[in-house]
């Protein structure tokens, strides 16, 4: 039988994409031996599946299709994860628990639900438009991660981890420079990641809409956040 603490977690998992038992140990306040016992529980009964993806590494747990439906979630569809996505997936889910920790007065998006609330509304949310593409569809960046306040404002978050193309990173940010329905974007990236999106950043002259902080320094992102909202600006 599942527990209210079961329909949270097969929910929240099943919104973020993926995460390991450790994020689901810290976003709801779980011993280890009791994540363990309920997560096993939920994989048993089909709600959940582990995704064992590299050697040596832990494993990670997406919604099943039954688990997306039980909670009303079928339209973001069952994740797809590879091991050569296994670190950016991690990484994203890390954040998202920190910031869920730290901001709990904001809602917390990630680019699965941002694409189900576009698709939905028909008007973007917090993805950027780079321009169109054949047929006249909208080419479209989307983040891994949003933060919406009940004021409306928004905050685009970018998990970077490896240094994508020079002429990428600049259409990119040119892209979040028009972006007026996002108030702000962070990257958060490793230190060669970082120098590209930095570079990218100037060249596009978005210093003032785009700001780039290592990869564990969340609490920069937090700081800037809590004095927005103690500004009432949020």
């Amino acid at each position: 039988m599942q527990t209210n603490t079961d329909a949270e977690i097969v929910d929240w998992v099943g919104r973020i994409g993926a995460a390991g038992t450790q994020h689901i140990q810290a976003r709801f306040q779980m011993g280890r031996s009791w994540a363990y016992h309920r997560l096993n529980q939920l994989t048993h009964d089909g709600l959940l599946e582990q995704r064992q993806l590299l050697h040596r590494q832990p494993g990670l747990y997406t919604a099943t299709a039954e688990g997306l439906r039980w909670r009303g979630l079928q339209r973001l569809g069952v994740e797809r994860i590879s091991p050569g996505s296994f670190e950016h997936v991690w990484e994203v889910a890390t954040v998202a628990v920190q910031l869920h920790q730290c901001l709990p007065g904001l809602t917390l998006l990630s680019d699965r639900e941002i694409r189900d609330h576009e698709t939905e509304r028909g008007e973007l949310v917090a993805s950027a438009r780079l321009g169109e593409l054949p047929g006249g569809r909208a080419a479209l960046h989307r983040p891994d991660l949003a933060l919406v306040s009940n004021g409306g404002r928004v905050v685009s978050v970018e998990v970077e981890l490896s240094v994508k193309a020079a002429r990428r990173l600049q259409a990119i940010c040119r892209g979040w420079a028009r972006a007026r329905h996002v108030h702000h974007v962070y990257y958060l990236a490793t230190p060669a990641a970082a120098k590209a999106v930095s570079r990218a950043v100037q060249q596009s002259r978005a210093g003032d809409r785009i700001t780039v902080l290592p990869l564990q320094e969340v609490d920069g992102l937090l700081a800037a956040e809590t004095r927005e909202a103690s500004s009432g600006r949020l």
